[in-house]
């Protein structure tokens, strides 16, 4: 009797602890003290999952072998690190992120995922609403002049991806016959005013993409030639992803995001980091190697970078402002393209489970893998990141993908 009473307290409180991990998974505006019982919480928590359910935890984890050997590559790169000090403590905590990621995949079924989400973005924006209207000193940010809501976060950006993701997740559930519109709505009304509150450009861009995407959906259930689908999806995605950045490059840069062609001093930036990716090919400096290193402090001395009070101070955090040109000085052309065939892999394994089921679920997980690279074109420290969503998102969508697509090759096979 007391089993069956404790049991749901326990799923409840598991429950609780996950939503928990996903609100604190980006940096938190906390005093010390709070990061440090926030770590704890974190470390106890996956520690306890390992104990109890190790061989479950371990078969998804396992399950996509080109993902073991990209995170073999960014774990054991600190042999040929600029800084393998740096390189091993990066490291374990992109592992303490990624196994939330595993336990993420192998708990909850893609629905209840999203679900978790959905909640989890939504106490976000509650707490940013209060923060950042009470608590202003904490919670808003003065840049270019003007007056930007962080909310909990320590950066504006960091709050608008957030948000844009929490938009994302409210518009998935319009198509949710079950729920109650009016409040879906509401979060999608009040996510869209923090972003802009917060003047994030990137929270913006998720929100047009979830747009103009959401038709497609509506083609998928109506179409059934498989291999025409296929194709079509594939081209839909690719032809959305180029529109938006390729073919209204202009607006995008000048009139949308107030930066000038070149990205506000990006290319020759980028420019400075090829040239030292030259230098190391195929293997890079090592897993957040590089900007402490003296070939980051090279293009860092010869970039708008040296301009910086950070970097006058001998403080400075930086990163090459694309996530695909970080992980070439990281993990060089090697990981690069470990991480492009994973990739493919994991996006053929998501387009087939969706033109099977023409499942909602899987339709998601498309966008995810989508927004990974839209958010990384402009952005860094979201790819193999150990704090960001975008990153835990990720992984734990291609691995339940990976679960998924197992199942459906052994009902096939045995049907």
């Amino acid at each position: 009797m007391k089993n069956k009473l404790l049991l749901p307290l326990i799923n409840k409180l598991e429950v609780a602890i996950c939503i928990l991990l996903i609100i604190i998974i980006e940096p938190l505006s906390l005093p010390s003290i709070l990061e440090n019982i926030t770590s704890i919480i974190s470390y106890g928590f996956l520690f306890i999952i390992i104990v109890m359910r190790g061989k479950k935890l371990f078969y998804t984890a396992t399950i996509d072998i080109s993902f073991i050997l990209l995170l073999f590559i960014v774990c054991f790169s600190f042999f040929w690190s600029e800084n393998p000090s740096e390189s091993i403590y990066q490291s374990r905590l992109l592992l303490r992120s990624t196994l939330f990621a595993v336990y993420f995949a192998m708990q909850y079924p893609p629905e209840e995922q999203i679900k978790l989400l959905s909640w989890a973005t939504g106490i976000i924006m509650i707490l940013s609403y209060g923060n950042s209207i009470l608590f202003p000193s904490s919670g808003t940010q003065f840049i270019n002049g003007s007056i930007a809501w962080s909310g909990i976060y320590t950066h504006k950006q960091i709050l608008g991806r957030q948000m844009g993701i929490a938009a994302l997740s409210f518009i998935f559930h319009i198509l949710n016959k079950k729920l109650n519109k009016l409040i879906i709505a509401t979060g999608l009304f009040f996510s869209v005013a923090i972003i802009l509150l917060s003047q994030s450009k990137s929270g913006l861009l998720i929100i047009l993409f979830s747009i103009l995407i959401m038709p497609i959906y509506k083609f998928i259930v109506k179409q059934k030639n498989n291999r025409l689908l296929f194709s079509l999806i594939l081209f839909l995605f690719v032809s959305i992803i180029s529109c938006l950045v390729f073919f209204n490059i202009e607006y995008i840069l000048v009139d949308f995001w107030g930066k000038d062609l070149e990205f506000n001093g990006r290319l020759p930036l980028w420019q400075l980091c090829f040239d030292k990716i030259s230098e190391q090919p195929w293997l890079g400096y090592g897993y957040r190697g590089f900007w402490n290193s003296s070939a980051g402090n090279y293009v860092l001395s010869n970039s708008w970078a040296a301009l910086l009070p950070e970097f006058q101070e001998g403080n400075i955090n930086f990163h090459a402002h694309n996530g695909f040109i970080d992980i070439l000085l990281e993990i060089g052309s090697l990981g690069l393209l470990t991480f492009f065939i994973h990739f493919c892999q994991s996006l053929k394994k998501i387009i087939d489970l969706l033109i099977y089921s023409r499942d909602r679920e899987f339709f998601w997980m498309l966008q995810i893998c989508c927004l990974l690279w839209i958010t990384n074109l402009t952005e860094s420290n979201i790819l193999f990141s150990s704090n960001s969503l975008i990153w835990f998102l990720y992984v734990s969508t291609v691995l339940s993908a990976a679960v998924q697509y197992k199942r459906l090759k052994n009902i096939q096979k045995y049907s």
